[in-house]
């Protein structure tokens, strides 16, 4: 049980350092020049001299660290959910630092996270959910794993091979399916990547861990399914609304690994059918949480973008 609690703590400052952080970079970001009107280095000069913007870089690093932290030491069916608790984290945040109001359905979205978490914890299994490197290579190599992360990997680029060259009207809600599918897939492997590593005896377990070439492929995928998590959501920007592009992507992102933590590490076997129920339930009322905190969050960032825009624009006006 001990794991598991540091695991939800680990998690939620994980999911609140992403989330404040990546709130931080576009506050920062927005008073810089546009990248496509600066050359590299003057971008590079520009965004690591902003103080907001580096603050909020280094917490999205540091929410890293965290995540591996989590990771490591419980289950991603318990890990996962705690995205719910950081969007929470992000809206009194924007509250006490954007001087936004938190409007009811806020709260009640607040609420079925709080409720959703709360039964989560109370069902999770005593059980260690800490694995060696052997044990994670079985998992993986079960036919099921193979089979669900490859179905999933491929109906993403199957889909976005289709839809990236067309005007297509679903194209953003692909790219946000997609890469939220991909950051859960991420997930899961930085899971894989922690595996074998004991913060006990961390000198030894890493001398090990290193000298194993499937341990380094669990890196590239790690790497690999993270870096177009990040892109794809980039994408769907580009292409549509953030109040349809960013509750998908929270949603996909939140349930893939804990599907994963089903599938492949099989968390949920062996419990009762009422626990089973409860824990169901549990993940319905974050995710709806979730969806409204998402959508909630993307207009008021619309919201502000809109009145930044007109204010800049009337501030030329009166200089010309």
């Amino acid at each position: 049980m001990t794991n598991t609690i540091l695991a939800i703590f680990m998690g939620i400052f994980a999911y609140s350092s992403l989330n404040i952080g990546l709130v931080l970079q576009k506050k920062g970001a927005s008073s810089l020049p546009k990248i496509e009107e600066v050359k590299f280095w003057q971008n590079f000069k520009n965004f690591f001299t902003n103080k907001i913007w580096l603050l909020g870089f280094l917490l999205t690093v540091l929410a890293f660290g965290f995540l591996v932290v989590a990771m490591n030491q419980g289950s991603l069916s318990i890990v996962a959910p705690m995205q719910a608790i950081g969007l929470i984290v992000l809206v009194i945040f924007s509250y006490f630092y954007l001087k936004e109001r938190i409007q009811i359905p806020e709260l009640i979205a607040i609420g079925l996270i709080v409720i959703g978490v709360i039964i989560l914890g109370i069902t999770n299994p005593d059980v260690d959910f800490t694995y060696t490197l052997e044990e994670v290579n079985e998992s993986f190599l079960q036919i099921r794993s193979l089979i669900f992360i490859g179905l999933l990997t491929v109906i993403v680029i199957i889909l976005s091979a289709f839809s990236f060259p067309k005007k297509f009207q679903f194209t953003s809600a692909i790219f946000a399916f997609g890469g939220g599918i991909f950051s859960g897939l991420g997930d899961t492997f930085t899971k894989a990547f922690m595996s074998g590593l004991d913060f006990s005896n961390f000198n030894t377990s890493f001398v090990f861990v290193l000298s194993k070439w499937y341990w380094w492929l669990y890196v590239l995928l790690m790497s690999g399914y993270n870096i177009i998590a990040g892109i794809f959501p980039q994408i769907a920007f580009q292409r549509g609304k953030a109040v349809i592009v960013t509750p998908i992507f929270s949603v996909m992102s939140l349930t893939t690994p804990v599907f994963c933590g089903i599938i492949v590490f099989s968390e949920w076997s062996g419990l009762a059918v009422s626990v089973l129920i409860m824990k169901i339930v549990s993940i319905v009322l974050v995710v709806g949480g979730v969806i409204i905190l998402s959508y909630l969050n993307a207009k008021s960032t619309n919201q502000n973008i809109k009145e930044d825009t007109s204010e800049l624009s009337n501030t030329i006006e009166a200089e010309i």
